[in-house]
């Protein structure tokens, strides 16, 4: 019965970390990207929501310069 608790254990804790999100779900939401990385700043927040939340602030800006040069056509 032992082992069984304390797999049951792991998967519980496993479970309660949620995975960052995507630079994707960051680039269809700016205001979130930009607040999670004012968090980052002020070191309020930590970890890979950090980078993805950057990543999706600059998939933006280059959607924006590749319509502005594609405009010039």
């Amino acid at each position: 019965m032992r082992p069984a608790a304390l797999a049951l254990l792991l998967l519980g804790m496993a479970s309660c970390c949620p995975q960052p999100r995507a630079a994707s779900y960051f680039k269809a939401h700016p205001r979130e990207a930009n607040t999670v990385l004012a968090g980052c700043v002020a070191g309020t927040r930590r970890g890979g929501e950090c980078d993805t939340a950057q990543a999706g602030l600059e998939q933006i800006e280059s959607d924006k310069r590749l319509a502005l040069y594609k405009s010039g056509f």
